[in-house]
């Protein structure tokens, strides 16, 4: 059997975002920071090691997104183009690793399998580059074999690798997605918007891939306005429905029961007692049941405090409100803390909408 090629991660994310003017590493995707969501595409792929560059509004990036299993490269020159991020990245990896596999990170959707895809069709021996082709042409991510590494350590500017690889054309492999677009980037907020609606169109981050009435693969196009999977062999398009979570801010004694969460998003952050609605449970029931399970309380008489969806999020949340005096919240199976909070002193919050959340709560309670 053929030993597996031996392929890094390295993705570029140390860009200014001048032209969005705000760190666009940062910008909330399904309530993860976008650039979590392309590394997550890392994660789970058979890329080893993983590489992520930073550059501009590295502090905040490293405050604001979870970093675990990457090695970390800061690049100060980062305003010199895109071509220092991805010296920086080349120069960490180990002479062991046989190919890089350079991906963006505003480029957080992505076909399904196209990572590791492009990992299975590459031939060392003979390829200084995989790539995909999609239903556009040519784009990212592309794998880069490291024969090539000596000349892409020359570049300069902002051109990247395209340069380079143009001069070996005749030995680029071409890896069939036709059945998709080229992925989004994001460099201004129509972009951004953009995104949003591709990825709850198609149901991100866990885009079908099979089709569930005639079992042939699922392509991405556009359809009824939007990108959506469908089944070229049928012609299913398949709809995806809002999830629906139940959240309640139970009080008492003048404070609210909060929870710090055991894993992402928000690990280690803070929040209330929330989770999915079950198919075909009342909602009010299901808010209930999260309170028990996750803090061990128990309530009733629960009071509607809005519902809140944000553009191109996957999930809408009903938020209400309860009273447990005379009860003590416990620690649960998906939190590593609970706490009495005052809610005019809040700890780190796990998500942006938190804060405004508990603001609407604090006026409702005292409208005056």
């Amino acid at each position: 059997m053929t030993e597996p090629s031996k392929v890094a991660a390295v993705v570029l994310a140390a860009g200014g975002s001048t032209r969005l003017g705000q760190p666009k590493q940062l910008l909330p995707l399904d309530d993860m920071p976008l650039l979590s969501r392309t590394l997550e595409l890392a994660r789970r792929s058979r890329l080893d090691p993983c590489v992520v560059v930073l550059g501009g509004y590295e502090a905040e990036i490293r405050a604001g997104v979870p970093l675990d299993g990457f090695v970390v490269v800061s690049n100060p020159e980062y305003a010199g183009g895109q071509s220092t991020s991805l010296i920086r990245g080349l120069e960490a990896l180990q002479d062991d690793v046989q190919g890089a596999l350079v991906m963006l990170g505003d480029q957080p959707l992505l076909a399904p399998g196209l990572l590791d895809r492009l990992v299975e069709a590459f031939q060392p021996d003979t390829d200084a580059a995989v790539r995909p082709r999609y239903a556009d042409g040519p784009g990212n991510p592309i794998l880069i074999n490291r024969c090539l590494f000596p000349e892409l350590m020359q570049l300069t500017g902002d051109i990247g690798a395209r340069n380079v690889l143009r001069a070996h054309h005749d030995a680029i492999r071409a890896v069939n997605f036709s059945g998709w677009p080229i992925p989004r980037d994001v460099d201004t907020l129509d972009d951004y918007e953009r995104l949003l609606d591709d990825w709850a169109s198609l149901g991100a981050p866990e885009v079908p891939q099979i089709c569930q009435r005639c079992g042939d693969s699922m392509e991405a196009v556009q359809r009824h306005g939007r990108l959506r999977p469908v089944c070229p062999t049928c012609d299913f398009t398949a709809f995806h429905d809002p999830k629906i979570s139940a959240a309640t801010i139970v009080e008492i004694d003048d404070r609210i029961v909060m929870l710090k969460r055991a894993g992402y998003p928000g690990k280690g952050l803070w929040t209330f007692p929330s989770g999915f609605v079950d198919r075909g449970e009342p909602v009010r029931v299901a808010a209930a049941r999260e309170v028990h399970e996750e803090v061990g309380l128990r309530v009733d008489g629960l009071e509607l405090l809005d519902i809140y969806g944000e553009p191109g999020a996957t999930v809408n949340l009903v938020v209400f409100m309860a009273q447990a005096d005379g009860q003590s919240p416990l620690i649960g199976d998906e939190s590593t803390d609970v706490a009495l909070v005052d809610p005019d002193d809040l700890p780190p919050l796990a998500f942006p909408r938190d804060s405004r959340i508990i603001e609407e709560w604090k006026q409702r309670r005292s409208p005056d």
